[in-house]
């Protein structure tokens, strides 16, 4: 009797627990979920509306399931069980709005913007959202990332007019303008105006005057440019609460650097760039300035060298670092360091295998090498890849054609600088065109043609007088020793004037009496630019017109006087 009872007690228990189990509704499940939800259980909630659903299909369990696959990143279930939902409630807009709300942020999240966008616009436009400024600036990041710049603006105008503080006005007009200025159909001006009105509402918006200051910079407004950037100096300078406030701290020294550089002023320009450095010490552009500086005004080639070589390292694009290397390369030759230089302009050919002008640069350096073979090949290479423009092509032509008149190839020369001619006829293709006829055919009267030709572009003015040693050296070429001097005379007069052209000149005075083949006089003038100051040593050991004088003692003598760094291939 006693196992009878004990069983009949199990079974009875049993059926009171399948009772109350059955007892339960679809409206209990979605308490539970609620109640699961408020506890953050996103587990609880997606368990209860799944009990509920079981029970029967109901739209509050679908929503409630689609919270919970929302909150636990699960977008695509949450999406499914949204647009389910919302057939349950055609009849509330205010249910429908929100169920759009949620399908729109899973849709986000996603990063499928075009059905976001989409569920954006429905609650915009029916649902009793066109006044909710936080889902607006939603909708137009929406937009950005679509590309649809004009309804972003459209929206961020129709913000605008929802708002009165003048904090937030400020920065809906800057974000504004930013967005106008990734649409091209909207002018520099209505740009512009749009972040005048964001600095006039709050002149401590310091992203609005960096980025005016920039457009000003890239608009060539540089007096402009740099009032804006010297006032985020002003006002972050010490003070900058996080990062993004550093790195435009940063920024705006940069600019203010490339400004002062421009301007000559290289001692505020280095200056510039230090602090840079000092708010942002991974800035590669900054290296890359200073390294200009520090090897065109200091004369500092190792400290130059180490910001060459730190900025590489740091600048991010392919397109940086070969311009980067580019000016590293102009370094080395300076210093007269060619077989660095061609380590550099190797590393550049292996970033950039395809730009020409790259073979061109390594083309000069095996000339001054006096290596003909890989002169000529990495000239041919040059020109085989392709330059850019007529301009660079004519150059081309007429330093290839210069290089093969140098080495016994005339017939090489004329062809190379009769295209040169072809696409950008002036006074060096000319001037090139008659040392042909010159120096490689013998044939005086055709030189002479073209040294006249060479004249004609160096004549400008009212009076029709030519001003420059370009003539001189034209009239010297074809032994015209009278004019030459009269003209060798005028321009050191008028060097005299101007602030560091003294040295240039004296160099010019030589090279033309060395044509004139006066040797002492192109020594006497050779001395001067050098006690005046000329430093361009790489030109004067390579240069062809002195090139009478490089066996004589007296110019190895002037070598060692001025103490001329001696070149490195």
């Amino acid at each position: 009797m006693i196992r009878i009872t004990v069983r009949l007690f199990s079974i009875t228990v049993f059926l009171l627990g399948s009772y109350l189990a059955i007892g339960q509704t679809s409206a209990d499940y979605n308490k539970q979920a609620r109640t699961a939800n408020e506890k953050g259980d996103n587990d609880g909630i997606i368990n209860a509306a799944t009990l509920s659903l079981n029970v029967a299909l109901n739209g509050e369990a679908y929503w409630w399931r689609a919270i919970g696959y929302k909150n636990k990143k699960n977008y695509t279930l949450a999406i499914s069980d949204a647009t389910k939902a919302m057939s349950y409630y055609t009849n509330d807009n205010s249910s429908t709005g929100r169920l759009y709300e949620l399908r729109a942020n899973a849709y986000y999240e996603l990063g499928d913007y075009d059905y976001a966008v989409d569920d954006m616009e429905k609650m915009r436009d029916n649902y009793g959202f066109s006044k909710n400024k936080t889902f607006l600036e939603k909708l137009v990041l929406g937009y950005v990332q679509l590309q649809e710049f004009d309804n972003a603006v459209s929206t961020y105008s129709d913000i605008i007019k929802l708002t009165t503080s003048y904090i937030e006005l400020s920065d809906l007009y800057f974000k504004r303008a930013l967005v106008k200025n990734k649409d091209l159909s909207y002018t520099i001006k209505e740009i512009m105006d749009d972040l005048d009105v964001s600095i006039t509402k709050n002149r401590q918006n310091i992203e609005a005057l960096y980025e005016r200051g920039v457009m000003h910079l890239d608009n060539k407004r540089y007096a402009l440019c740099k009032t804006d950037m010297l006032e985020v100096v002003r006002v972050l300078d010490g003070k900058a609460k996080n990062t993004n406030d550093t790195l435009m701290l940063a920024s705006s020294h940069l600019v203010l650097g490339a400004i002062y550089y421009d301007n000559k002023n290289y001692d505020e320009a280095k200056a510039s760039y230090v602090k840079t450095l000092k708010y942002n010490n991974k800035s590669g552009f900054a290296f890359w300035n200073l390294g200009r500086i520090r090897s065109e005004i200091d004369k500092d080639y190792e400290a130059a060298t180490a910001d060459y070589k730190k900025a590489i390292t740091l600048l991010t694009t392919n397109t940086d670092r070969v311009n980067c290397y580019i000016d590293y390369y102009l370094h080395e030759r300076r210093y007269l360091k060619f077989n660095k230089a061609m380590e550099v302009i190797d590393a550049a050919i292996i970033i950039s295998p395809n730009d020409a002008t790259l073979y061109w640069d390594k083309a000069y350096l095996y000339k001054l090498k006096n290596d003909k073979t890989e002169a000529l090949r990495n000239y041919n290479k040059a020109f085989s890849i392709g330059l850019k423009d007529s301009t660079q092509r004519a150059g081309f032509y007429l330093e290839r054609g210069q290089f093969k008149l140098s080495n016994n190839d005339p017939q090489g020369a004329l062809l190379d600088i009769q295209n040169s001619i072809a696409l950008r006829p002036g006074y060096n293709n000319y001037k090139a065109l008659g040392d042909v006829f010159k120096i490689g055919m013998k044939q005086t009267e055709l030189a002479n043609g073209n040294y006249q030709k060479a004249m004609s572009y160096t004549i400008s003015g009212t009076q029709k007088k030519d001003t420059s040693s370009n003539y001189a050296y034209a009239a010297a070429a074809m032994g015209d020793k009278v004019t030459a001097e009269r003209f060798i005379k005028k321009m050191i007069i008028d060097a005299s004037a101007k602030i560091g052209a003294l040295a240039d000149e004296y160099h010019n005075a030589a090279c033309i009496y060395t044509t004139l083949g006066n040797f002492s006089k192109a020594f006497e003038y050779l001395e001067l630019s050098l006690q005046a100051g000329y430093n361009s040593f790489e030109h004067m050991l390579h240069d062809a017109d002195l090139e009478p004088l490089y066996k004589l003692p007296e110019y190895k003598n002037l070598l060692v006087k001025y103490k001329v760094p001696v070149p490195v291939y």
